[in-house]
């Protein structure tokens, strides 16, 4: 009987060391993972966010070149230069990285106009003053995610003397973007976008454009830059989790000395 009852609580032992493992594993992995993020936004946000590529092989020219022209309320923005819509667009990612400051004063030239001609309406400003003040929440985000993660890091070095096993961080981060997934593939990733803008953006501002009213949404080709823009984020994040584990794990080898 006292050995029956010993394996029993052997096993309850080995079933609550293996939960601790696993929640310390999903933990690292997603504060990793949202590391990541942060290191590839910030990255891709200094190069524009690679505006230039998608320019010209994302068909951002090709919108531009057709609903530039259709716009009700400017003229002249179907013509203008390459040059000039990656200054605008420089302009315009520099401003939300900066709270906002300068958006009003963003002009645009081209052939067509006899002077520069200011690129936003009071509602594409008051709509990117709100994206600015949400990337400015984000940054605290991250930087309380980046606390956290080196928390965790310091506890696996010095405490566990090891770092979640790779299959670990899999099912860890499975636990978390499972069900991220099976929301987009029920719900529709437009739905989800459109849910997501109401839920975030204050009510009463307009965060939805139509091309012929939004230089701003011509410019951007609006989702579809975003979504080259998710997925380059998406690449090199994955880039840099993996640069995360080689550097801890070297890491790891000077505290075992």
């Amino acid at each position: 009987m006292k050995k029956k009852a010993k394996k029993k609580v052997n096993r309850k032992q080995l079933l609550l060391e293996q939960t601790k493992r696993l929640a310390l594993a999903a933990s690292y992995s997603l504060l990793t993972l949202l590391l990541a993020i942060s290191i590839a936004w910030v990255v891709l946000a200094k190069q524009n966010f690679l505006f230039g590529l998608w320019h010209d092989h994302g068909g951002i020219a090709e919108g531009i070149n057709t609903y530039g022209p259709e716009n009700r309320y400017k003229t002249g923005f179907g013509e203008t230069s390459r040059a000039e819509r990656l200054r605008l667009f420089a302009a315009i990612n520099t401003a939300v990285h900066r709270g906002g400051a300068g958006l009003e004063q963003i002009t645009y030239q081209s052939p067509a106009l006899a002077e520069p001609q200011r690129l936003l309406r009071e509602p594409e400003v008051v709509h990117l003053q709100d994206v600015a003040n949400l990337i400015d929440k984000l940054v605290i985000l991250a930087m309380m995610a980046l606390v956290l993660w080196l928390g965790v890091c310091a506890y696996q070095m010095l405490v566990c003397q090891s770092i979640p096993k790779a299959s670990q961080q899999l099912i860890g981060l499975g636990i978390w973007l499972l069900p991220v997934f099976v929301g987009l593939a029920i719900i529709g990733p437009v739905s989800v976008f459109n849910t997501l803008h109401e839920w975030v953006f204050p009510d009463g501002h307009q965060w939805f454009f139509y091309y012929q009213d939004s230089l701003m949404s011509t410019l951007m080709l609006a989702p579809r830059l975003f979504g080259w823009i998710a997925a380059a984020i998406g690449i090199l994040a994955l880039a840099v989790y993996a640069l995360l584990q080689l550097l801890l794990s070297l890491l790891l080898r000077l505290v075992r000395r």
